[in-house]
């Protein structure tokens, strides 16, 4: 299993750069120093393997998730925490490997979308339960609702662009795309004294302003 991390982490960190078909198996097992039967004996192919990278980070960011979620930090405070948790796993991918995994490689694209309608909804169930108790969610706003929301709208912006969009202009829409609409879903949840404190907080983080605003 050790050396199994070890596969997944190196070759997340070709296929996030290089994208699928700028890899190769001997990229990869090159920078492990280790045979390309090594890698074969754990998986079959290169496309075997991009799979299982995809479904690694994503168990990955799953863990960060809840991490944050159930630690003992107010709820306006696990929200900043979370857009720091997003920022460091998708500031290093490069936007052509999205491209990649939604015009390429179906399966993948299936566990990427499902993560977005299964497990998100789950983690932010709890999340929300608290910001209720604590009285920093606008009673006029229906989180879940909100939520379903912005879930499409990541699912939609991932996966319904046409084949050919233009590779430059997802790469510089993407990462701005992305943290712009998760700040503005946190922010749309919270009341007054929510915002205040969400803003507070975010703006004490420089690289995060610079990223998300």
């Amino acid at each position: 299993m050790e050396r199994t991390e070890h596969i997944l982490a190196a070759a997340y960190a070709h296929f996030s750069i290089k994208g699928y078909h700028g890899t190769t198996l001997s990229d990869i097992a090159n920078s492990l120093k280790m045979s390309k039967k090594t890698i074969y004996f754990r998986f079959r192919n290169k496309e075997d393997l991009f799979v299982a990278v995809g479904k690694w980070k994503l168990n990955e960011i799953v863990r960060q998730s809840l991490q944050v979620i159930y630690s003992d930090r107010s709820f306006v405070r696990k929200l900043v925490d979370y857009l720091e948790m997003v920022f460091e796993n998708v500031r290093h991918i490069n936007p052509n490997v999205l491209r990649e995994v939604v015009v390429d490689k179906g399966h993948l694209s299936e566990i990427v979308s499902d993560h977005l309608y299964g497990t998100v909804f789950e983690r932010f169930a709890a999340l929300i339960e608290q910001g209720r108790k604590e009285g920093m969610i606008d009673e006029r706003v229906d989180p879940m609702v909100t939520l379903l929301l912005y879930s499409q709208t990541l699912k939609s912006f991932l996966f319904d662009k046409p084949s050919n969009y233009p590779q430059v202009q997802l790469e510089k829409e993407f990462h701005v795309f992305l943290c712009k609409q998760l700040r503005s879903f946190f922010r749309g949840l919270l009341s007054k004294e929510g915002t205040i404190q969400f803003d507070e907080l975010f703006d004490q983080r420089a690289h995060l302003v610079k990223a998300y605003a």
